[in-house]
């Protein structure tokens, strides 16, 4: 691969990059904490199918406005986690295990809701769908917990995934840069370019991983302010961690784009004409 082809390698991967993992490593796989299976808390009225739905006379229109209401609640939560469902599937590079574990808290989640749909399209009273509607925001922590966390994960599996982007990157870079310094050029400002490189990618790598190890463990607070404290100092400090690796990325691509333009200004070798010209023999008759 010439120069200008790994000028434009570097170009593609500068357009995704937003964090990555050390120089020079093999691809691998996110390690993550396989954090407790969020289970919803269980709703105990019937539903449609032994309890049929009250009637309008059973229900006042205050109260038949409210289930409306939190009806919609519901199915734009249980959307929400069918998008965020895709996301996981589409996951390349986080452990199997992890993965899983996703997916059964999003399904869980989704049950506990529907569960709770129709729990509350059975209510009769302002008092008991009041309490119903609740746990709409206090025991499914949709948009508060699960769809942040899935967030993290979603991008430590990008990161991993442009790990090899990088590596790939990278290995040609430090091949190119040995084989000028063997040729008998000045490369020691790339040296350094290829030394502060890895530094960074290595500390992307650790920073990203930090972030999921911080978050995958949480579960709902289930209206506990505590725990739910807790967990948003947690979240808070996944994304600082998230942040502080895409910084490290930037500059790390900093340093590929340096190492890059630095080969291309090196002189070609020349070759000295006596060394290059044929020899000849002179024989006595």
């Amino acid at each position: 691969m010439n120069t200008h082809m790994k000028y434009t390698m570097l170009a593609a991967v500068a357009m995704t990059v937003s964090m990555a993992v050390p120089l020079l490593a093999s691809a691998q796989t996110v390690t993550m904490p396989t954090p407790d299976a969020a289970t919803p808390p269980a709703v105990s009225a019937a539903t449609p199918s032994s309890a049929p739905r009250p009637t309008s006379a059973a229900v006042t229109p205050k109260v038949q406005t409210a289930i409306d209401k939190a009806d919609k609640e519901i199915d734009r939560r249980i959307s929400a986690l069918n998008d965020l469902q895709a996301r996981i599937d589409a996951m390349q590079r986080v452990t199997a295990n992890f993965k899983q574990t996703l997916t059964t808290n999003i399904s869980n989640q989704i049950t506990g809701l529907t569960q709770l749909k129709a729990k509350i399209d059975t209510d009769t009273d302002m008092t008991t769908l009041k309490a119903d509607v609740k746990m709409i925001t206090d025991s499914y922590r949709v948009y508060m917990l699960v769809i942040p966390q899935a967030r993290v994960a979603a991008s430590a599996d990008r990161e991993v995934t442009l790990v090899t982007m990088m590596n790939q990157l990278g290995a040609k870079l430090q091949a190119r840069v040995s084989a000028a310094q063997s040729a008998g050029a000045d490369v020691s400002k790339l040296l350094v370019a290829l030394t502060d490189m890895s530094s960074k990618l290595s500390d992307a790598s650790a920073q990203s991983q930090a972030s999921v190890s911080v978050s995958a463990g949480l579960s709902p607070d289930n209206g506990d302010a505590t725990k739910q404290a807790q967990n948003a100092a947690a979240m808070k400090t996944a994304r600082a961690d998230l942040l502080a690796a895409q910084k490290d990325l930037l500059a790390a691509r900093k340093d590929a784009d340096t190492i890059v333009k630095g080969l291309k200004s090196l002189p070609t070798p020349t070759v000295s004409a006596s060394s290059t010209a044929p020899s000849t023999t002179t024989t006595t008759q």
